[in-house]
């Protein structure tokens, strides 16, 4: 059997119609998969953990196409990843293979070579490489066309684009990073702060927590809500932290939008921090 092509990408359906085209064009006994077309756009770092939570749940030798791409058309490089499963990642090497590094590990990389693995006729276009350049090469691997040597030149692992690391302080009773990514279809937050770094905190689930939101030095949010399990243990309508399925704490409503309440965004400049009730 052929490997099915799993992608993900911030730009919507719209543009993803186009990539499916493509590589039906190339093969149309191919099987493809959405996976996420709404990624926070230009959010690497979500790209990243979307990719980390998805490519273990799916068979040895799958292609993954991962698009979120704000410097598309510059010098980034566009590659090919093979992982230490052998599945295969055909996505632009800005930081999106930044979590699988970290857990299942990168076998080889390549630059796709562009005379070779471009889609035809679109030589004159360089905003939309997620049809004519990702796309396109996942198909011809997929299909058997190409093999990992034929996508283009080998470079070092090593040279992958790493994100810059959140820092997350832990002390006796208190944990602190940064508001890192939006589930905005729940409206939800998640955080740059790791389950097992509240749990270092001394965080445990069941019990009430102190939450700080703050943009720059504006407090924005200064609240005691119950971390839970998940949502349904909280009535329709109140707030609950919880343990995200990308290994990361969230916090969200029942039911409703945190984010959307509160006016919250992502990065650096919106530090939160989570403690005891009465610390």
């Amino acid at each position: 059997m052929k490997p099915v092509i799993v992608m993900q990408m911030d730009f919507g359906m719209g543009g993803g119609s186009a990539m499916y085209g493509t590589i039906k064009k190339v093969d149309p006994e191919l099987e493809v998969f959405d996976c996420k077309y709404s990624v926070e756009k230009f959010n690497v770092r979500e790209a990243s953990r979307s990719l980390n939570n998805m490519v273990a749940y799916w068979p040895a030798g799958t292609v993954f196409v991962s698009v979120v791409d704000p410097g598309v058309g510059t010098s980034r490089r566009a590659s090919v990843a093979k992982l230490k499963n052998g599945s295969y990642v055909v996505t632009p090497d800005n930081g999106s293979l930044n979590d699988l590094v970290k857990t299942i590990g990168v076998d080889g990389i390549r630059v796709i070579d562009e005379t070779r693995n471009r889609l035809k006729g679109t030589e004159k276009v360089s905003i939309f490489h997620g049809r004519d350049l990702f796309a396109y090469c996942a198909a011809r691997l997929a299909s058997g066309i190409i093999d990992f040597e034929g996508v283009g030149e080998e470079y070092p692992v090593s040279e992958i684009v790493m994100n810059e690391e959140l820092e997350c302080e832990v002390s006796e009773g208190k944990v602190t990073g940064y508001v890192s990514s939006m589930m905005k279809g729940f409206g939800n937050l998640e955080s740059s702060i790791s389950i097992s770094a509240a749990e270092k905190a001394g965080l445990k689930v069941n019990e009430k927590v102190h939450v700080i939101i703050k943009h720059n030095e504006d407090v924005i949010v200064d609240n005691i809500i119950p971390y839970f399990a998940s949502f349904g243990w909280v009535e329709i309508g109140e707030e609950v932290m919880y343990n995200s399925s990308d290994g990361v704490l969230g916090i969200g409503i029942n039911q409703g939008s945190y984010i959307g309440k509160y006016s919250i965004e992502t990065g650096k400049d919106w530090t939160i921090s989570v403690s005891k009730e009465g610390r």
